[in-house]
């Protein structure tokens, strides 16, 4: 009797999500009728229309190239900085992996716009992480989003008590079909709770850039995991004293779509705010292919001390 239940349960279950909705109002689906114009703005169109079959790109060739279809809109995707001490992660080692989010989500909503039919409006960003990162590192800035090409006022921010809390917000949220993408930081993400979250960018076309502790270890289930290092920033152009552009040493370490690209070496970047788009840093960019050790291959130079 136990038996029958049981396996009446699980029919039921596959049967629910059998026929579950896949599709929110970002989701790209070839047979998905459009909704109408009064239910949907046309600026919240499907990214399907997006450069890159729905994907999105980091705008760098080198690095695109390691994605066949760019970053998919309907998965979990781990970014991880690069410890700098053997005790740990300092606050500048999360930081490189939470500017490389942060970017990566400004792309995200400028290939959603792109792909719509003329509407100002931007698309919802939504952050998530526990009061005890909050603490630690501060509140998001308005200020700083704005410059990278976020609009503050379509940023909605959760902190939660503890990181179990904020897990289940980032489910929701992924669940609710209603953001452009989510971002979250959490120390880890253990297997079920990954597993979770991969679902729910699925089931609603949602992407999740989840940033985790450097030191932690990996998260399961993503789509790719990206390990970033903070680098000096460019020369100015004008001022020799003042920073430049933004630089990264970027490291693909899991591509689930194509897994030969993890086998590639890091690459120097940096980001314009002008163009909102990653590029080869200057002075690897100018080197012959064979310099770079690529052969004239897709992929990049290995970054070493300089």
């Amino acid at each position: 009797m136990k038996d029958a239940v049981i396996e009446g349960l699980r029919s039921r279950i596959l049967s629910l999500e059998r026929h579950a909705p896949r599709r929110g109002a970002w989701a790209s689906r070839a047979s998905s009728p459009e909704p109408a114009p009064e239910s949907v703005p046309a600026s919240f169109s499907s990214p399907g229309r997006a450069r890159g079959g729905g994907g999105w790109r980091l705008g760098c060739p080198v690095l695109d190239a390691l994605l066949p279809a760019g970053l998919e809109p309907n998965a979990l995707h781990e970014i991880k900085g690069a410890p700098s001490t053997k005790e740990g992660a300092s606050a500048a080692d999360w930081m490189a992996g939470i500017g490389f989010a942060a970017r990566l989500a400004v792309r995200r909503v400028d290939a959603l716009r792109g792909a719509g039919r003329g509407g100002n409006v931007q698309p919802w960003v939504l952050w998530c992480w526990p009061r005890s990162l909050a603490g630690e590192f501060g509140s998001p800035s308005a200020v700083g989003f704005a410059r990278l090409g976020l609009d503050p006022s379509r940023l909605l921010i959760v902190e939660t008590a503890r990181a179990s809390e904020a897990l289940n917000a980032i489910e929701e949220s992924l669940r609710a079909q209603s953001v452009a993408i989510v971002i979250g930081a959490l120390d880890e993400a253990d297997l079920t709770p990954s597993r979770r979250l991969s679902l729910a960018a699925g089931e609603a076309a949602t992407p999740c850039l989840l940033v985790t502790n450097p030191a932690s270890e990996p998260a399961a289930a993503t789509a790719t995991r990206w390990r970033v290092k903070r680098q000096p920033s460019a020369p100015h152009a004008f001022d020799s004293r003042a920073p430049g552009a933004t630089r990264f040493s970027i490291a693909l370490e899991r591509c689930k779509a194509r897994p030969e690209s993890a086998a590639q070496p890091a690459m120097l970047v940096e980001w314009s705010d002008e163009t909102r788009r990653f590029d080869l840093a200057a002075v690897v960019a100018d080197l012959p292919a064979q310099a770079r050790g690529t052969g004239g291959g897709a992929f990049g130079p290995t970054v070493r001390p300089y």
